[in-house]
C-alpha cells in the first residue's frame, strides 16, 4: 500500500520530500495546517503526518517552524525589510507575535538579531 501511495505523490522530476518542501515553502505567508497538508497529499491527517515524518525526518510542525525561521533570518540580514513585513512574509498576523516566536526560537528579538549580525558584518 505504501508503494502505491508513494507513486501517487511523485512525478517524474520531484521526490516526495521535494514536493512536500515546495508545498510548504510556497505557502509560508499562509496559515498552514496539517489538515491542508493531508488534502494536498490526499490522505487522512494521521497518515499524512506519518508520511511527512518519514520523508522529511521530522514532524510537520517542526519543519514548518524551521522554514519560517530560515526565511525570517535570511530576510533580517537583507536591507529593506521591516520586522512587520518579515512577519507577514512568514505567516504571522503581526510583528509582536512574530517577535515572540523568533525570540523563543533564536534567543533574541529580530531587531537584536539584525543588530548583532550587522555589527559582525561591519567588523569583518
Amino acid at each position: 500500500m505504501f508503494q502505491q501511495s508513494q507513486t501517487r505523490l511523485v512525478d517524474d522530476t520531484l521526490t516526495v520530500a521535494d514536493r512536500l518542501h515546495a508545498f510548504l515553502s510556497g505557502r509560508l505567508r499562509e496559515r498552514i495546517t496539517l489538515k491542508e497538508l493531508s488534502r494536498f497529499l490526499g490522505y487522512s491527517e494521521k497518515y499524512a503526518s506519518d508520511v511527512f515524518q518519514r520523508y522529511m525526518g521530522r514532524p510537520f510542525s517542526h519543519h514548518l517552524k524551521q522554514l519560517r525561521l530560515d526565511k525570517a533570518t535570511s530576510m533580517l540580514l537583507e536591507d529593506g525589510h521591516t520586522i512587520a513585513g518579515i512577519a507577514e512574509s512568514v505567516g504571522f498576523s503581526d510583528a509582536f507575535a512574530f517577535s515572540h516566536f523568533f525570540k523563543r526560537a533564536i534567543g533574541c528579538s529580530p531587531t537584536e538579531f539584525r543588530r548583532q549580525h550587522l555589527r559582525q558584518a561591519d567588523a569583518a
